[in-house]
């Protein structure tokens, strides 16, 4: 009887841990690899109505080439943005390419005598391709362009005056007669360029067409990108999805079950030597069960992926004190 008092409690209190002990959430090393995104949305084919040319920079109007009446080219300037906002734009922006350049030849130095790896070799290269191509846009946007052939109708904003950002700046009626307006969502859609390829699919079975992308007719109140292109053979009226690849890039690619969406924002858990800790990131499209973040993660962090989301408002919910 003596001996079986003793054991009974130790093997409950035993038992009890067992119960309330949590195996360590599994978590994955985060690696560069190659992507070749393609960014897709909803379309239309649209008559030849006035297309509103718009700035997508912040910057006052420092020139204006045009004057209602006027007939333009595909991509011909029609204006400039320019002022102190601009040109603070323009050195952060270059700031940001020089110093990605700067840490890139750093870590090929580092690479070459074995003290960096083939990971944060790739993730300093995609650091200056994505500093270079931000600043290369920005340099793109100063110059209003038309997004196709046509007439200006009218010149909403005066020249010299301050415009924001998807504020309209020309009103322009196109030559052609269809063209076809696209939707798209995420941050991919920010970096389209004029002349980019895209295949619009009509969705009452037509055959699919090849197009041109022509400019950026402005952003919606949904967050939407509103884009312009033309192509031939278009029946005003269709609709269908239009779609687009994107060139190849280096990303940092994460299980897709990692991520945690709150109030609009997404995030990661990461696992450090201090603990683990909720990061914010931004992904992009997935790729089935994995997901390209653009930013937010370096290479070679270790993210949680099993029961990421428990850990997440289990942390969440330590900040807060219930009620008496």
């Amino acid at each position: 009887m003596t001996r079986r008092s003793i054991v009974t409690p130790l093997m409950l209190v035993l038992a009890a841990l067992a119960l309330s002990a949590q195996a360590p959430p599994g978590w994955v090393t985060v690696r560069v690899s190659r992507q070749a995104p393609v960014v897709s949305g909803f379309a239309s084919v649209e008559p030849g109505t006035a297309i509103t040319i718009t700035a997508t920079q912040t910057g006052l109007l420092t020139s204006l080439l045009v004057a209602p009446g006027d007939s333009v080219r595909p991509g011909q300037v029609i204006g400039g943005l320019g002022g102190p906002q601009i040109i603070a734009a323009l050195a952060q922006a270059q700031g940001a390419r020089d110093a990605a350049d700067d840490a890139l030849s750093a870590e090929q130095s580092k690479f070459a005598t074995h003290l960096s790896t083939k990971a944060q070799l790739a993730q300093a290269q995609a650091s200056a391709a994505t500093a270079q191509a931000n600043l290369a846009a920005l340099r793109a946007a100063i110059s209003l362009r038309a997004p196709a052939a046509g007439q200006v109708q009218t010149l909403p904003t005066a020249l010299g005056a301050v415009v924001g950002a998807g504020q309209p700046v020309a009103v322009m009626q196109p030559a052609a007669g269809a063209w076809v307006k696209a939707v798209f969502y995420g941050p991919d859609a920010a970096v389209l360029t004029p002349g980019m390829a895209a295949r619009f699919t009509p969705a009452d079975g037509a055959p699919s067409t090849m197009l041109r992308l022509r400019g950026p007719l402005g952003s919606q109140a949904d967050g939407g990108v509103a884009v312009a292109f033309t192509g031939t053979g278009l029946e005003p009226g269709q609709t269908g999805m239009l779609t687009l690849a994107l060139p190849s890039r280096a990303v940092l690619m994460v299980p897709s079950a990692a991520l945690i969406l709150d109030a609009g924002q997404w995030w990661v858990m990461v696992h450090g030597p201090t603990g683990d800790h909720a990061v914010p990131v931004v992904p992009g499209e997935a790729e089935g069960a994995q997901t390209p973040i653009l930013s937010g993660l370096t290479a070679g962090d270790e993210v949680i992926v099993e029961d990421a989301a428990l850990l997440y408002h289990r942390d969440i919910a330590a900040q807060y004190q219930p009620p008496d």
